[in-house]
C-alpha cells in the first residue's frame, strides 16, 4: 500500500509539474517562440520637445504589437548629430535626425563626422521643421543683418541648430557670426530668456505652430524676420535636401509680420535605424507603425503631415530593407 501510494504521488507531482511548464509558455509568446526580449533604444532630443514625443508615440506602437521589442525613446542633448553618430557607434538601434544631418554624415561634409557613416538606414520621413528667425519687437530688428551686435540665440552647442545658422544661414544672408552676440541655448531656454528680455532673438527650426513660440508671441511682441529670396535660393543650391515651406500669420497669428506669410528654408526629420536590424522585424514595425498613425497624430497635431504617401519624400540615404518591403507592398516604391 504504501508503494502505491508513493507511486501516485509521483504521478500527481509529475502531472502539476508539466501543467506549470506548460502555463509558463502560455503566458509568453516570444519565449515559445524562443525569441528574446531585444531592448532597443531611440535617439530623440529634450524631454519635451517634438522629436521626443515622436519618439514615445512610435514606441508605444512598437511596444503594444510586437512582444519580443522593448522600445525606449531616450534624450539627446545634441540631438540629430548625436542620434546619426549614436547608431553608426551601435550605442542605439533608432533615431530621429534632419535630413540635411543624415546627409551630413553620410558625405562627411561638417567637423562632426571624421569618416562616412555606414551603418544607419533610413525607416521613414516623419514631419518637418521650419527655420524660426524671430526676435522681440522692441529689439529694433527688421533685417538678417540688422541681428549684426544682438544677443541671439542659435541652440544648443554642437547642436544642428547651431551649425545651421553659424555656417549657413548667418553667412547665405550676409551676415558675420563674429559680429553677433551668440548664445548657445535651445528653444525652450531662449523663449524664457526672451520673454525676460535677456535676449534679442531667436534662430532654430521647429514644427509649424510650435508651441514654444506660440507661447512666446502671446507673452511678448515677437516678430518674425523673413530671408531674402536670394538667400534662400542660394541655400536650397547648396544644400539640394533643404525645402521650402510657408510661415504664415495663420499659423502664429500673434506673431508682427509684414506680410501674411514667408516662405522659409526647411527639411525634413527622418526616422533613422540601424542597417544590421533584421528584415522582418523592420517590416513588422514598419506596417504596425503605418497603420496605427492615427495614434501617432493623437499625441502632437503637427504630426499628421506623416502619411504613408511622403513616407519616401526627402529621404536623404539607403532604406531599409524591411521597410522597403513593406513599401513596395504598398505601392510607393
Amino acid at each position: 500500500m504504501k508503494f502505491k501510494k508513493s507511486l501516485a504521488i509521483m504521478l500527481v507531482l509529475c502531472l502539476m509539474a508539466t501543467l506549470f511548464v506548460g502555463c509558463g509558455n502560455n503566458e509568453d509568446p516570444g519565449e515559445e517562440q524562443g525569441e528574446e526580449l531585444r531592448q532597443y533604444t531611440m535617439g530623440t532630443m529634450g524631454a519635451t520637445g517634438g522629436y521626443m514625443m515622436l519618439g514615445t508615440g512610435i514606441a508605444k506602437i512598437v511596444n503594444d504589437n510586437i512582444d519580443y521589442i522593448n522600445l525606449t525613446p531616450v534624450q539627446s542633448p545634441k540631438g540629430s548629430v548625436e542620434n546619426v553618430q549614436a547608431i553608426q557607434s551601435g550605442e542605439r538601434e533608432l533615431g530621429i535626425a534632419s535630413s540635411n544631418v543624415v546627409l551630413d554624415g553620410i558625405e562627411v561634409r561638417t567637423p562632426d563626422f571624421t569618416e562616412p557613416v555606414t551603418e544607419v538606414n533610413g525607416w521613414f520621413c516623419a514631419h518637418y521643421g521650419i527655420t524660426y528667425s524671430i526676435v522681440l519687437e522692441d529689439s529694433g530688428i527688421k533685417t538678417w543683418k540688422d541681428m549684426e551686435g544682438k544677443k541671439i540665440a542659435i541652440g544648443t552647442v554642437g547642436s544642428n541648430d547651431a551649425y545651421l545658422a553659424e555656417n549657413i544661414f548667418f553667412p547665405m544672408n550676409g551676415v558675420d557670426p563674429a559680429k553677433v552676440d551668440i548664445e548657445y541655448l535651445g528653444m525652450s531656454d531662449a523663449m524664457s530668456q526672451m520673454k525676460d528680455g535677456h535676449i534679442d532673438g531667436y534662430i532654430g527650426t521647429g514644427a509649424p505652430k510650435v508651441a514654444g513660440i506660440l507661447d512666446m508671441t502671446n507673452s511678448r511682441e515677437t516678430r518674425f524676420v523673413p530671408m531674402e529670396q536670394e538667400a534662400i535660393d542660394k541655400c536650397l543650391e547648396a544644400y539640394p535636401e533643404f525645402i521650402i515651406k510657408p510661415m504664415t500669420q495663420e499659423d502664429m497669428p500673434a506673431m508682427v509680420m509684414d506680410a501674411a506669410e514667408y516662405p522659409t528654408v526647411a527639411m525634413k526629420h527622418v526616422v533613422i535605424i540601424d542597417k544590421d536590424i533584421d528584415e522582418e522585424t523592420v517590416y513588422n514595425m514598419t506596417k504596425y507603425v503605418f497603420e496605427n498613425l492615427e495614434e501617432i497624430y493623437a499625441v502632437k497635431a503637427e504630426f499628421n503631415v506623416i502619411t504613408l504617401e511622403d513616407a519616401l519624400d526627402g529621404m536623404p540615404c539607403d532604406v531599409h530593407p524591411g521597410a522597403m518591403k513593406y513599401f513596395k507592398e504598398q505601392g510607393i516604391a
